[in-house]
């Protein structure tokens, strides 16, 4: 079976089979929690399906050691091979997906995906790229009251599962005459959402909606807050035949 499947999908490096889950045993892996997982997912456990481990990944070093892994609630919820990389390597996944841009003033924007498509219950990563004209900075978490923090949050909507944004670290900024503290971003900036999209199969083409806020300032202007709205949308991925 495994030769078959490596076969089809050309997979070169070897394949672990695991007679009796002895391997994921000891690894800490065996989804000791099959029943209540499917009792929540709404189907009954079949007993060709005991012995199934949580979808995981081990970063390895060169001398064999783990130095890093990934699991998720439950065996449903799966990465993007991008967004492993990403989250695994810290190397910046492209993002091929859905994308859409938007302007405001000195502030412009671009959301995008960082795959074509969606499978149930995969885990995708929103990228946002900010671009801060020249001059101007805006605030990151935490302001002071009266003033509007960078975020990105997606409409709430039956089937997806949003995470907490992820942006690079601010830099402190004084302003003149007060005492508050403030921390803000310039430049080029790049922050990830989670995304999950926790749908049944056959549930199609999804509409995800998202909403950029952000407060601009230069040394001597502060301009209102400002709202970015973007609308994303992202197709199913076809059945295997």
């Amino acid at each position: 079976m495994l030769a078959a499947f490596a076969a089809k999908h050309a997979i070169a490096y070897p394949l672990l089979s695991d007679p009796g889950s002895d391997t994921i045993r000891r690894l800490g892996m065996l989804d000791d929690d099959l029943e209540r997982h499917h009792a929540e997912f709404g189907i009954a456990t079949r007993d060709d399906q005991r012995g199934v481990a949580y979808p995981g990944v081990f970063l390895v070093d060169r001398d064999g050691l783990v130095v890093k892994k990934s699991f998720h609630k439950n065996y449903r919820i799966r990465d993007t091979g991008a967004g492993l990389v990403e989250a695994i390597l810290g190397i910046p996944a492209a993002e091929p997906g859905a994308a859409e841009s938007a302007s405001g003033g000195v502030v412009r924007a671009r959301l995008s995906f960082d795959s074509p498509d969606y499978r149930p219950y995969q885990k995708l990563r929103l990228a946002a790229v900010l671009t801060i004209a020249p001059g101007w900075h805006v605030y990151a978490a935490p302001v002071p009251d009266g003033y509007t923090a960078l975020s990105l949050e997606i409409a709430p909507q039956p089937g997806l599962e949003v995470g907490p944004a992820a942006w690079p670290e601010p830099r402190p900024f004084h302003l003149e005459g007060l005492n508050d503290r403030f921390v803000v971003h310039e430049g080029t900036i790049r922050g990830v959402l989670p995304v999950t999209f926790a749908f049944a199969p056959g549930s199609g083409t999804q509409i995800v909606r998202a909403v950029l806020r952000y407060q601009a300032c230069s040394a001597t202007e502060c301009l209102p807050p400002g709202i970015l709205r973007f609308e994303l949308v992202m197709p199913e991925m076809p059945r295997a035949e």
